[in-house]
């Protein structure tokens, strides 16, 4: 078993590591909440005290933060992960942010600590999670039984920052289903349609999807949570901005359905 570190305790990020965890990997975790650090110390896993002790500890470290500048703090800032010796070392992103940005910090990161990098976001829940593996092959065939401890579906697309473009591309897709979704229920119930009978109704059928099945509660309850508005909004904005001149124009509605539908969070 493998001596691994994981930074970012959130509520995919805890489910994920605790799955490593419960593979028998000796786990070493961070996070700038402590409490969030409970669980996994609840079974057996070692509480570190900043990025780079993690990374001084550890033969890979994995990132489950919230955006960019997130990610560029844990990796560059005071006591972070290049900071560490780390030649040889290797760090797995599951941050979604932007392509690009994934690129520089990885280029930045080998140059100053020697560490390798995949860009690898993901979807779904863990255990059956989809993984988007961005980097040289050999990095990926390394940190493939590792993943494997939560995901189901790890697939390299192919250099760094294809990891973070594929879920781009996932996230537009899924915006998008929720945008119908959102349109649809009201729809229905303007015009005398009960929106639980009808999801109920459309389960199973070509127009069902694990969108559905994931998000149904708050589908019917007409809120996402902040969180998720937020995260999608950023994700959309990743997608107009790496589409540049060509246009997206089902990307530019859902993006003005989505805020419509489901928060105020600029898009």
């Amino acid at each position: 078993m493998a001596r691994l570190g994981w930074i970012g305790l959130g509520r995919i990020g805890t489910g994920m590591a605790l799955r490593l965890r419960n593979a028998g990997h000796d786990l070493h975790v961070y996070d700038v909440r402590p409490e969030q650090m409970a669980p996994l110390v609840d079974v057996g896993a070692h509480a570190a005290k900043s990025p780079a002790d993690v990374a001084a500890r550890c033969e890979a470290v994995f990132l489950s933060a919230i955006d960019t500048d997130s990610v560029a703090a844990i990796v560059f800032g005071p006591n972070g992960i290049a900071s560490a010796s780390g030649a040889g070392k290797l760090v797995i992103d599951h941050t979604t942010i932007h392509p690009e940005r994934a690129r520089e910090i990885a280029a930045r990161l080998r140059a100053e600590a020697g560490m390798g990098w995949i860009d690898a976001p993901v979807s779904g829940t863990p255990g059956t999670l989809s993984v988007f593996a961005g980097g040289e092959a050999a990095h990926v065939e390394r940190a493939r039984p590792w993943l494997a401890a939560y995901a189901a579906n790890i697939t390299h697309v192919g250099p760094l920052g294809a990891g973070q473009l594929a879920k781009s591309c996932n996230q537009a897709v899924v915006t998008a289903t929720l945008a119908i979704w959102s349109e649809v229920l009201a729809y229905a119930q303007r015009l005398g349609l009960d929106p639980a009978t009808l999801m109920k109704a459309i389960s199973g059928g070509g127009a069902d999807s694990a969108v559905r099945t994931y998000f149904e509660r708050e589908l019917l309850a007409g809120r996402l949570p902040p969180e998720t508005v937020r995260n999608m909004s950023k994700d959309l904005e990743i997608v107009r901005d790496m589409a540049g001149a060509h246009p997206m124009p089902m990307n530019a509605t859902v993006a003005a359905v989505f805020k419509r539908a489901f928060g105020n969070s600029p898009i």
